[in-house]
């Protein structure tokens, strides 16, 4: 069966627009899922409020001095 370069460029365009949309339902079913927190994620977070209470004196700058643009 013999294609001519139109037919193979248009199933080629649907297609990619296939995937297109494809990849845009996962991105945004990715992007609403709420994930739980983990036990890792709630002991390192109460490491941290245990270390910055038990630290002598107040930190200044408790991100080193970085600042952060919006």
């Amino acid at each position: 069966m013999d294609f001519n370069a139109y037919v193979v460029e248009k199933l080629t365009e649907t297609r990619l627009a296939d995937l297109r949309a494809a990849g845009a339902r996962a991105a945004l079913a990715e992007s609403a899922r709420v994930e739980p927190r983990g036990m890792g994620l709630a002991v390192g977070s109460a490491l941290i409020r245990l270390g910055r209470w038990l630290a002598p004196g107040d930190v200044a700058a408790p991100n080193g001095g970085v600042r952060v643009g919006r």
